[in-house]
């Protein structure tokens, strides 16, 4: 039955077929000595006994023998096979001899497992080799040991060690070997770490790593400074000193682990690093130079021949996107062999990695405490992105719009650095487009992207109008505004009706503090599933402990609810690990709260500061009327001054509402003002009477 012929892959060149006189004598024999071998001399012939010549002359068997029986050819191939091995010459390209002797000093290879080397590179780049090999098939692992052995005429003790999982071909990553029960191609039992590895043998290579040149890149420079990384400076000041010291004295199995959101800076980190160290950094690829991605498996027998290859030389690596090799299926063959195998790979590992993930989650706990430094790369403060965005921006922005733009708690150096590439590479008519304005669109549409959905401006800004003294509280602002400067650290619950000042309050007290605001609410912490919740509350205090943040929690009654009414273990939970962070948070924390009779009572004794913020008092409603409308160019009347002052239910948010309407619908006069402002109240106050009063039945 004629042969099926599978198509050659991609990456193999295309060669000469048999017949031509510059074949080497060494695949001659090779494929002869494999046809007998393997058997597969008998699929060559028809049930009528008629041989295939297509078949015949893609695998090296000339035109004058083609008329032979199947007997015959046996015959003949063992004649040939006799006067092959008799040529002095058998045709290894020098090329490939000198490159796997360099390869053998590099990583520890015999001269057995060079043989395999060799023949397997030539299996894969030399056509009328590869025919054959794709014809065979082979579903033993002793089947294939004893194929090799009689084709390099070589011993088989010696070849099962070559092959043997702990030899250096394989451990190294060079090699991988596939043996399937239901049977698969000589071919594709070998498996290099790179498609152009076998090529790259092949060429003339001055350099050990051009061997993996594919796979493994030389770092370029970096384009960031330390400085740009002072908001990780406590984590510098120990990583830097412990790379020296261990560069220095080559010590083995140093790890560090770098986590953080994507665009952070990680990679920029560890060029960074490198360059202070004065090493080489070379980084694992994630694609391949056609644009493929590499699968994870691929990497990690890259990065193991790297660490051969690179022992003993000043050279550190980078392995980005850690997921491909630590996140596994717990329950896929062999799992708990491959877990060891990474265990040991952090312990014993000859050069320094810096390992690189977006999610930290993944990664086994037990592969986490193996390495020797775990550093989040969190997102820098907001004065330092205002400060990289001003610089990237080349002139665009004013130092006032930049820091504005980076009041956004999601905006990360990755981001305003592509904005800003593509903002100042398009030519634009100065009077008919606003820079600005493009760059923190350029820079919103890659943040809702990512699921950050928060507008740039939204909620961080107190609007044109506002002066603490216009909130009613008994507590005095402003002098615990002097002591919070003093202390640096301080638990205030802000109570009290909607819009009357509260979040208004946490952003001015972070503006006069100089410190960034971290706003979490109910929707950002909450979870439907069990313990999510409690994680969320942690990251959010560790969140403000990194980035020296004051944290506020709005709508805190969502969380601390009075205990002794919770129906479900979960919800006392989630009360216990707020209660906890707060008990060990060093910075400043506020609640804010529309339902202070909701509160755990054990939770209100943990507050320094218990503040209510009630209604305006009739004088704070006139000067906040006097206030908008100078804002809004109206004049303001008497009458109109007697109206808000004798409201008893207006907040600061009500004025900011009503102002708000100005935008599209402009106000005639303070008359028109006032109107607005008190039917959004008498709408507030019907809406509470109603819904004091019950609904249906159930009043």
């Amino acid at each position: 039955m004629p042969i099926a012929k599978r198509k050659s892959r991609r990456h193999q060149p295309e060669l000469d077929l048999v017949g031509s006189p510059d074949c080497p004598p060494i695949f001659m024999l090779w494929n002869f000595r494999l046809i007998l071998e393997s058997g597969v001399l008998v699929r060559f012939y028809d049930q009528d006994g008629t041989l295939d010549r297509q078949d015949a002359q893609s695998v090296g068997i000339p035109d004058d023998a083609m008329d032979f029986d199947r007997a015959e050819m046996q015959r003949y191939l063992k004649q040939q096979i006799k006067e092959l091995e008799r040529q002095p010459e058998q045709g290894i390209p020098l090329s490939l001899l000198a490159n796997a002797q360099l390869l053998a000093q590099l990583v520890g290879l015999n001269e057995i497992e060079q043989h395999i080397l060799m023949f397997v590179t030539l299996i894969k780049t030399e056509q009328i080799v590869n025919n054959l090999c794709e014809m065979i098939r082979i579903k033993q692992h002793s089947s294939l040991c004893k194929m090799v052995a009689k084709t390099l005429n070589l011993p088989l003790t010696a070849i099962k060690s070559a092959l043997n999982d702990k030899s250096a071909l394989l451990t190294t990553g060079i090699l991988q070997l596939e043996v399937h029960s239901f049977g698969n191609t000589f071919n594709d039992c070998f498996d290099f770490f790179s498609q152009k590895f076998s090529e790259l043998l092949l060429a003339e290579n001055a350099e050990p790593t051009a061997f993996f040149q594919d796979i493994i890149k030389q770092a370029p420079a970096p384009t960031l400074k330390l400085e740009h990384f002072s908001h990780i400076q406590p984590d510098l000041d120990i990583l830097l000193p412990y790379l020296q010291h261990c560069t220095e004295t080559d010590k083995v199995g140093v790890n560090i682990l770098l986590y953080g959101q994507p665009g952070t800076g990680k990679t920029e980190l560890s060029r960074l690093l490198a360059q202070q160290l004065n090493v080489n950094l070379h980084e694992v690829s994630c694609e391949c130079d056609e644009g493929d991605a590499i699968d994870g498996n691929a990497r990690m027998r890259a990065y193991r021949l790297a660490q051969r290859c690179l022992a003993n030389t000043k050279n550190v690596l980078l392995f980005d996107e850690v997921e491909d090799v630590f996140n596994q299926n717990p329950f896929a063959r062999h799992s708990e062999q491959r877990k060891g195998w990474l265990n040991r790979m952090l312990e014993q590992n000859p050069v320094p990695t810096l390992w690189l993930t977006n999610n930290h989650k993944i990664i086994d706990p037990a592969f986490i405490r193996r390495f020797d430094l775990v550093i989040e790369m969190p997102i820098p403060p907001q004065a330092q992105r205002a400060e990289f965005l001003f610089k990237a921006a080349g002139g665009i922005l004013a130092e006032s719009t930049a820091m504005q733009l980076a009041a956004h708690p999601m905006l990360s150096p990755a981001v305003i650095d592509r904005a800003s590439k593509v903002v100042q590479s398009i030519q634009l008519d100065a009077d008919k487009h606003d820079k600005a304005k493009i760059l923190q669109r350029v820079m919103q549409q890659t943040l809702s992207a990512q699921g950050h959905n928060l507008p740039f401006g939204k909620g961080q800004e107190l609007g044109e109008v506002y002066d603490p003294a216009l909130i009613n509280t008994e507590a005095n602002l402003s002098r615990i505004i002097e002591g919070l400067k003093l202390q640096g650290s301080g638990r205030l619950c802000l109570y009290g009706p909607p819009g009357t000042g509260k979040t208004a309050f946490a952003h001015y007290l972070a503006k006069q503090l100089a410190k960034p605001l971290i706003i979490k609410r109910a929707s950002d912490l909450l979870s439907p599933y069990i313990g999510e919740t409690e994680m969320a509350v942690a990251a959010a205090f560790n969140q403000a402990a990194k980035q020296q943040a004051i944290l506020l929690i709005d709508e805190v009654d969502s969380f601390l609810q009075d205990r002794s009414k919770a129906r479900h273990s979960w919800e006392i939970s989630m009360v216990n690990e707020l209660l906890t962070q707060l008990e060990q948070f060093d910075g400043l924390f506020i609640a804010s709260t529309n339902l202070m009779h909701n509160l755990d009572q054990a939770a209100l004794r943990r507050f320094d500061l218990k503040a209510c913020f009630s209604y305006l008092k009739p004088a704070q409603a006139r000067q906040l009327l006097q206030a908008h409308c100078q804002q809004l160019g109206l004049a303001v009347c008497e009458s109109s001054l007697q109206r808000v002052a004798s409201s008893a239910l207006l907040t600061p948010g009500d004025f900011h509402a009503t102002r708000r309407q100005a935008r599209f619908q402009p106000f005639a006069s303070a008359h028109a003002f006032v109107t607005s402002l008190l039917t959004d109240v008498a709408l507030k106050s019907q809406a509470k009477d109603q819904e004091s009063k019950g609904i249906g039945f159930l009043q």
